[in-house]
């Protein structure tokens, strides 16, 4: 351990009980573990368990120049979560939820495991609109702060799109709250240089009208990459704007020790369909059509249209045919009728496509269930089949939607090129946003040289020919820094 590292020890045992601050190698390297594939042990471990213990630790931290990381349920894939300097759980003790105006919006501290807020908000007919496949473990902190999303959560529904304030807590331990008008008072007067900054940066970059067009153009498809500029462009005042900022921002401009966001309407009636096509390419071309479906409302008749290549479904033991590729296409509706009327209009369109056998669409649950849980199925398939020695890397990268099907068949080529036989790619191809999964051993120079080849093309397939994202919803963590 560093000197300033035992300062920074000396200080907080000053003011939290010895039993949530752990120093033995034991709990450092299991509390230091999150889901991604980096290894990194902190030296000091912290449970924090209120507002003022984490002010004083953020001083603490300011004052001797130690750098913190912040993490709730540790479920970030990309490298979020771990440190080899001091690390901050925010779990328990952080599990506050609270429903708002019956339903329409939900008040929840950073520990709050996603699937317990639906729980809160069902008796109300509401859902928390970002849905990451590991909702059951993820918590709000951290969906939040990576702007988490899934299957039914494109950029409609996002953290960004649904929140309304934050409460954090700045470098310099100050706590705001965007939402409480006596903390906006109170922070003009403490910090109205800071703010007169946000203004300005705000004022530049729409005084760039090219910029400004980027960066509409770079957020209307799924971007998590680095930092949020978003908030410039949407609104004018800067405590929105911070607040906003947040959102994606995994811990590295404040701690957020409170969010509120507007929830969602839950669907009653929902029909479900895995619709096999001969191939990837015309699996795309169909997903591209769906997604300009749309009832008299102007609503969207398709809410999930999850891609699922041929190597996919065979790791999950599909065996409907050969080499095929699937769409799990899912409409919801209000009623029995609109839902009938939307299966419908899904069923005229499909017919436009050579499908490997006809689409039927399901309203039972366990029929439902099924499909979704092969889906759901096909990381851990694949990552427990991987070969000894290897790891299992998710990458995660995003298209505009009138380039997926070129750039669809241009991923699957240029995986297969670096020779990675065993990759499958799936995802949700609605928001023009793919997963592909890698067995990757690191355990020679050749083997790292490959994984970096790969990522290059990778990078230059994405961004320099498509302009997409190369982190559509997985965040940008240590995987992406670079």
């Amino acid at each position: 351990m560093t000197e300033k590292h035992r300062r920074f020890l000396r200080a907080v045992r000053a003011f939290i009980p010895r039993e949530r601050v752990y120093t033995d190698y034991l709990r450092r390297l299991a509390w230091g573990t999150d889901a991604g594939f980096y290894r990194l042990v902190p030296q000091i471990v912290v449970r924090a368990a209120h507002e003022e213990e984490i002010v004083r630790i953020m001083r603490a931290a300011a004052r001797l120049d130690v750098p913190l990381t912040f993490r709730a349920a540790g479920t970030s894939l990309s490298g979020q979560a771990v440190s080899d300097s001091v690390l901050v759980v925010a779990g328990k003790h952080w599990e506050r939820c609270e429903v708002l105006d019956g339903g329409r919006a939900v008040r929840l501290q950073p520990g709050v495991v996603g699937a317990r807020v639906n729980e809160v908000l069902k008796p109300f007919g509401y859902r928390f609109p970002p849905d990451p496949a590991s909702i059951r473990s993820a918590m709000a902190g951290g969906i939040v702060m990576n702007n988490a999303s899934g299957m039914n959560c494109g950029t409609h529904a996002n953290s960004d799109r649904m929140l309304l304030s934050a409460r954090l807590v700045l470098a310099d331990g100050t706590l705001l709250d965007t939402g409480d008008e006596a903390s906006r008072r109170d922070f003009s007067r403490s910090h109205g240089e800071f703010l007169r900054a946000v203004e300005a940066l705000r004022d530049r970059v729409r005084g760039d009208e090219a910029l400004t067009r980027r960066i509409l153009h770079k957020y209307s498809i799924k971007n998590v990459m680095g930092l949020n500029l978003l908030p410039l462009v949407r609104f004018d005042d800067p405590f929105e704007i911070i607040a906003h900022l947040m959102v994606g921002s995994e811990g590295t401009l404040a701690f957020l020790a409170g969010v509120t966001m507007r929830t969602e309407r839950e669907y009653e009636h929902k029909a479900s369909a895995m619709v096999y096509f001969s191939d990837i390419g015309e699996a795309s071309r169909a997903v591209v059509e769906m997604r300009k479906l749309q009832d008299a409302a102007g609503e969207r008749i398709v809410h999930s249209a999850e891609m699922l290549d041929s190597k996919s479904l065979a790791s999950v033991g599909d065996a409907t045919g050969e080499g095929l590729t699937a769409v799990l296409t899912e409409t919801k509706a209000h009623t029995p009728e609109a839902l009938a009327a939307n299966v419908a209009r899904i069923g005229e369109l499909l017919e436009r496509f050579a499908l490997y056998v006809p689409a039927r669409f399901t309203d039972d649950p366990a029929e439902q269930a099924k499909y979704w849980a092969v889906r759901s199925g096909i990381f851990p398939a694949v990552g427990g089949s991987r070969p000894a020695g290897t790891t299992c890397l998710i990458e995660d990268v995003a298209f505009h939607i009138e380039d997926l099907p070129r750039a669809t068949a241009e991923l699957q080529a240029l995986i297969a090129r670096h020779g990675y036989d065993d990759a499958c790619i799936y995802g949700h191809a609605l928001e023009g946003n793919y997963h592909f999964i890698i067995n990757q051993s690191f355990s020679t120079p050749a083997e790292v040289a490959r994984y970096e080849a790969l990522m290059n093309d990778v990078a230059e397939l994405v961004v320099g020919r498509y302009d997409g994202s190369l982190k559509a919803e997985h965040g940008t963590g240590r995987n992406m820094a670079p």
